[in-house]
């Protein structure tokens, strides 16, 4: 049976010491919490949040990192400096990244292989804009970032690999997927995955799946009773320590 997430991204949000007093509130929670909760703070908060988090069952990401070891690449985060705070999980093809800075599922690509030959956890983010669900185009788009995102990812990687359903229209909106809506496209996206090589189908079985765009407290309940949700990517409300707290009841 696939062990529910619930993952907070805080973006670029939150004074370290916000950071620090959210991070304190979930060490006791995550322990004793059936979900397997993390958070992906800032990158100049990680060391902080990361050392509160030691010896937790808290799980601590980078919101982003760059494919390679120790080297000339301005501005970037290496797995292996990451590797020297206990970090080894990794957001990859945020919609913000992708809609802000130009990030393609062909770059996605590199970076999901590196990292998992690394020995990474990596959590691909997909999903569609309100304009191309508008045409009817939300399972070609799903379909090409899956297809692009994963290519030549060999069978023995997939165990450390989350997707994330992230509906572009729905980040920070208010806006969400209807239970239906989400529970359909979470469907489609196992199949995509079962279909990218002999033998994937039950590899898609494994695959954890979770859905980002406006989850609240009030919400995430009726998202995870659909058999495809395995949990949530989480935005604003998981910025507050009472609604972070609120989703993991």
């Amino acid at each position: 049976m696939r062990k529910k997430i619930i993952a907070g991204n805080w973006k670029m949000n939150l004074t370290l010491a916000e950071a620090v007093t959210i991070t304190k509130g979930l060490v006791s929670a995550s322990d004793s919490s059936t979900h397997e909760v993390m958070v992906f703070p800032s990158a100049l908060h990680l060391e902080t949040v990361a050392g509160i988090a030691e010896g937790s069952k808290l799980i601590v990401g980078a919101q982003n990192a760059y494919q390679s070891g120790l080297t000339a690449m301005t501005g970037e985060i290496s797995p292996t400096q990451l590797a020297e705070l206990g970090i080894t999980t990794v957001l990859v093809g945020h919609s913000e990244r992708r809609q802000f800075l130009g990030e393609t599922s062909e770059f996605d690509n590199a970076k999901i292989s590196y990292f998992l030959k690394a020995g990474l956890r990596v959590v691909y983010c997909v999903g569609e804009t309100w304009a191309e669900r508008e045409k009817g185009n939300t399972f070609t788009v799903l379909e090409d970032q899956i297809k692009k995102g994963l290519k030549d990812i060999t069978s023995d990687l997939f165990a450390n690999l989350v997707i994330a359903y992230e509906p572009v229209w729905a980040i920070g909106t208010g806006k969400v997927a209807t239970p239906v809506e989400a529970e359909e496209a979470h469907a489609f996206i196992r199949k995509e995955i079962g279909n990218l090589f002999v033998g994937a189908s039950s590899i898609a079985e494994k695959i954890q799946i979770l859905y980002g765009g406006s989850v609240k407290p009030d919400n995430i309940k009726d998202l995870l009773t659909k058999p495809n949700i395995d949990g949530g990517l989480v935005g604003g409300a998981s910025q507050k320590l009472d609604s972070f707290l609120g989703l993991l009841k």
